[in-house]
């Protein structure tokens, strides 16, 4: 999210936004290219492979990712107790801790399915309130929609260009993996701009009138712009970033998520379109939105706390 910078990190680009070959991780742009044949292939083979097959696969690795990562678990049920509403070490957090690794691991497999056979993918989603995000970009004053790592946010990658009226362009770690994974994003019409590009270049979207993507549960990176919020009836420093841009071009917010109804079943949740604050209104005016977003996030990940990939820190404050 926006740093006191102005920029979202501080890795190098090119100036069609790319990373320069002298970028950070060494051997990673090597890397990204061998990582990109091989998600090409995973693609391929993914989605040929039948539901019941990939599926059942995926809960294989998902309790083996359970039992090899006890520090993600850590982590998961930190935050996911929050959500539940139980301390951290209740049984009842626990198994949710546990659904959400298997989850993560079908959400991949359906990823996978999605990206090689986007057709379907479209043919099978429900749409809840997608018009929302329609009539919000209609405006042509640009939208920004903002999400949190719940359910298959990475399978919104299929949606915009098929029901949206503008580009849509997602912002994403300037990393390695996010080099290798471009092609497939692109390739299902989905532009992408990474977190090192500069505010401008994101207000040069809106300006145009195009919708970005954002999620806004994640601090981890270049030192973000953090607002104490009321989350999870508690307090939490969440990023404003999504709420800064919105506030600078005068865009609408429009909240999203992907949830899970079963294999190869999902629902793109659309919530109605927020007013950007007033561009004078500085940070207060961030963190009044900013504060409305949560309590909308709070309702979402009390009802899919075990679709909430929130195995990161999250600075809970009480």
């Amino acid at each position: 999210m926006l740093g006191a910078s102005g920029r979202l990190a501080r890795l190098r680009l090119a100036p069609d936004g790319r990373p320069r070959p002298d970028a950070p991780f060494g051997r990673g742009p090597v890397a990204a290219r061998v990582l990109a044949k091989v998600i090409s292939g995973a693609v391929w083979a993914g989605s040929r492979t039948p539901s019941p097959v990939a599926h059942g696969l995926a809960t294989v690795g998902g309790h083996l990712e359970w039992a090899a990562r006890p520090a993600k678990r850590r982590r998961l049920a930190a935050n996911l107790s929050h959500a539940i509403g139980l301390p951290a070490g209740d049984r009842r957090v626990r198994r949710a801790v546990r659904r959400e690794l298997v989850n993560e691991a079908h959400r991949s497999a359906d990823l996978l399915w999605a990206l090689g056979r986007p057709d379907e993918f479209l043919a099978a989603v429900e749409l809840d309130g997608i018009e929302h995000a329609q009539a919000a970009a209609a405006t042509g004053r640009g939208v920004v929609l903002a999400g949190l790592h719940v359910g298959g946010w990475e399978l919104a990658t299929v949606i915009p260009k098929a029901v949206l009226p503008v580009p849509a362009t997602a912002i994403v770690a300037d990393d390695w993996l996010a080099w290798a994974i471009q092609h497939m994003r692109n390739g299902v019409g989905l532009h992408i701009v990474y977190r090192s590009a500069p505010v401008s270049r994101l207000g040069a979207l809106l300006k145009a009138g195009e919708a970005l993507v954002v999620l806004s549960d994640d601090a981890n990176g270049d030192q973000p712009r953090l607002h104490k919020v009321e989350f999870c009836d508690t307090v939490a420093e969440l990023p404003a970033g999504a709420v800064t841009l919105a506030r600078l071009y005068q865009s609408p917010i429009v909240g999203f998520a992907i949830v899970r109804l079963g294999p190869r079943k999902w629902r793109a949740i659309v919530d109605p379109p927020l007013e950007p604050p007033a561009r004078r209104s500085g940070a207060a005016g961030d963190l009044e939105t900013l504060q409305v977003l949560a309590h909308r996030w709070t309702a979402l990940v009390r009802e899919y706390p075990d679709q909430w990939s929130a195995s990161y820190d999250i600075a809970w404050l009480e």
